[in-house]
């Protein structure tokens, strides 16, 4: 239905709510389950197909049912819309504009949200053809097989040459960028013929070559709709991107946000374990001067480069032994997560060929290496190991956007490029998380300020998002770096350098020392506790144990004592708060319940009103009626 029959209002008021719950008797008119606080009041022939925002068109429903009923109806036959893509729906359709920009960040669902505008467009009558438009020939295909699941037939095979028919089988075609820029004006005829939705996948790569910008606002001006996404902000710099709006400070300006905070937030990604590796380098300048300098000191730019550029060459051997940290964390984790996967993100192919290889002295069994020049085949290669169980990929730049290797948990980040954007793509391509795993992704890097001060970045976004999910809910009951840098080459010679030791790690907002970290190991070693407990572990060396800061060994346990046994009770009391309210979100994606309803029914298990009020016994009376709930649901 066009939108011109739409009614103007979307969302029940508060008098229209209030009589939906009392009609409904405050039970879901679905289920009959009771509405608990952040019940859903819905429409029964949907806003999107011209239903009217009327008490006679509206039902109460909680949120399960609400959110199941909405993605299946009118042909839908994609995922369920997690919360933030329903948001991100709602604020689409509720907009004017011709172009939408969504920033999400990486693992978040990109994907799906565009299907489902395609979808809600198509069905409604405002378009009759989509376009995808893509970075790689890789992306083409994996768009299409997503397509295909959401009853969306797109063609990822079509070439400039054929024209601009497509058989009847589809509603349209994925292209990339290079595709486009190469015949603008056949695809501008296209847009101008039948009214069409444009999805522009990691639109910042129009600014990739000057021609390509160009090329986009001619092809795809007379296009009936334009989506534009990316997986992070990103500036105009020499280029600017045509169908995007620019801020002062020169960064684009989303119509609607998602950051990875918010999405750890809501269970839709997974945390980051950053282990960061020191070692001292030494390198000839051009100037024939030998210099040396460990990579984790506050080192100018050419010397910070330097010293990184020796620690990735193949021939100092520092990288060989980084690499062999990076495989027994994999192998460990194997042994929780059978199918979990590695990739080592090189800067040049011959060193992506060195890295296979010693990765293949390592663990006997060849690694799978893709180059972005090897073009279909480097497709190929990508796919063989998505569909496998094979332990390491080792790819240059290409497979650190975009594409979609669900099982990679281990990563090494063995590359030149410090680019702000190219750093959360590359730790975007770990954190997609499925429904039964709890393990933060693992990142192991050089020691080097810039990478560092990234991740730091990364974990405070996530803290900030974690303290207000407290205070949100809490009210519901009664530093950006620039980053932009590659280091150059310069001509100088890498020499030596030292055996890699780990110098930090970084999650969840704090930076833990080599002994916290080596202690915390130990003892998940010796009680064969899994991989996901790590963070904590390290957490209560610093908190209870007191780890002084020297190289300690783990003696025989000592007969078992009360583990709360000296510790401060308002640190104790946090430990059972972050307990209740992890288990409360681990809760709420396996059983789809918004996190307000799962707590809600935590509070009235401990006997209070809200989380702040709950004593230490009350929190663990919490966090066992939360263990139960979610043993019955698993």
């Amino acid at each position: 239905m066009p939108e011109d029959f739409r009614d103007s209002r979307r969302s029940f008021n508060s008098s229209e709510r209030v009589a939906l719950f009392l009609a409904a008797g405050g039970k879901c008119g679905a289920c009959g389950s009771p509405l608990l606080p952040g019940w859903h009041a819905d429409h029964k022939q949907a806003w999107t197909h011209g239903g009217p925002t009327d008490v006679v068109n509206g039902q109460a429903l909680c949120p399960a049912c609400n959110l199941s009923k909405g993605d299946r109806s009118m042909g839908w036959t994609g995922p369920s819309l997690r919360g933030w893509q329903r948001e991100a729906l709602d604020a689409y359709l509720g907009s004017n504009s011709d172009d939408f920009l969504t920033v999400a960040t990486p693992g978040a669902g990109k994907t799906t949200f565009a299907l489902r505008v395609a979808h809600e467009l198509l069905t409604a009558g405002v378009i009759t053809r989509v376009i995808v438009v893509v970075p790689t020939e890789h992306l083409k295909v994996q768009w299409a097989d997503n397509a295909h699941k959401c009853g969306i037939a797109l063609d990822p095979s079509t070439k400039n040459a054929d024209g601009l028919e497509n058989p009847s089988d589809y509603k349209g075609a994925v292209l990339t960028y290079a595709q486009v820029a190469s015949t603008p004006d056949l695809h501008r005829l296209g847009c101008g013929q039948r009214p069409t939705l444009v999805i522009l996948d990691e639109i910042h790569h129009a600014g990739d070559e000057k021609a390509w910008g160009a090329a986009v606002q001619t092809a795809f001006g007379p296009a009936r709709r334009r989506l534009a996404m990316s997986g992070t902000p990103f500036r105009s710099d020499n280029n600017p991107i045509p169908f995007v709006q620019y801020g002062e400070d020169g960064k684009s300006q989303a119509d609607y946000s998602y950051g990875y905070g918010r999405a750890i937030r809501d269970g839709v990604c997974r945390q980051v374990d950053f282990h960061f590796y020191d070692g001292e380098m030494k390198w000839q300048g051009s100037d024939h001067v030998t210099s040396s300098a460990n990579l984790s000191a506050e080192l100018q730019r050419s010397d910070a480069s330097a010293a990184l550029e020796t620690a990735l060459d193949p021939g100092t051997g520092w990288m060989r032994k980084l690499l062999g940290h990076a495989d027994n964390a994999l192998r460990q984790l194997r042994t929780e997560v059978p199918k979990a996967g590695g990739l080592v993100i090189a800067y040049r192919g011959s060193q992506a060929r060195a890295y296979a290889q010693m990765l293949f002295e390592i663990t006997g069994e060849r690694p799978t290496v893709v180059l972005s020049e090897d073009g279909p085949e480097a497709n190929a290669g990508i796919e063989a190991f998505a569909q496998s169980t094979a332990r390491w990929l080792v790819a240059v730049r290409m497979v650190s956007e975009g594409v979609d290797v669900p099982r990679l948990a281990v990563g090494v980040y063995a590359t030149q490029t410090k680019t702000e954007m190219f750093f959360r793509q590359a730790v975007g391509r770990f954190v997609r998380r499925k429904k039964d795993e709890e393990h933060p992704a693992l990142i192991f890097a050089p020691a080097i300020a810039p990478l560092r001060v990234l991740a730091a970045q990364v974990e405070k976004e996530i803290q900030h998002e974690l303290k207000l999910e407290e205070e949100e809910f809490e009210k519901e009951q009664g530093e950006e770096s620039n980053g932009q840098q590659t280091f150059e080459l310069f001509a100088r010679i890498p020499i030596a350098a030292s055996e890699p030791t780990f110098d930090r790690a970084i999650h969840g907002g704090e930076e833990y020392t080599p002994e916290e970290h080596e202690y915390a190991q130990r003892m998940l070693q010796q009680y064969s506790f899994p991989s996901s407990a790590l963070p904590s572990l390290r957490q209560m060396v610093r908190e209870q144990l007191g780890v002084p800061q020297a190289r300690v060994t783990i003696e025989t346990p000592a007969p078992a004592k009360d583990a709360n046994a000296g510790t401060p009770a308002f640190r104790l009391r946090k430990l059972k708060r972050d307990e209740v309210s992890r288990l409360a979100r681990r809760i709420s994606i396996v059983a789809g319940l918004e996190h307000a309803v799962v707590q809600g029914r935590i509070n009235e298990a401990m006997g209070v009103r809200k989380r702040a009020d709950a004593s230490i016994k009350q929190l663990e009376t919490g966090a066992a009626f939360a263990h139960r709930w979610l043993k019955e649901i698993t």
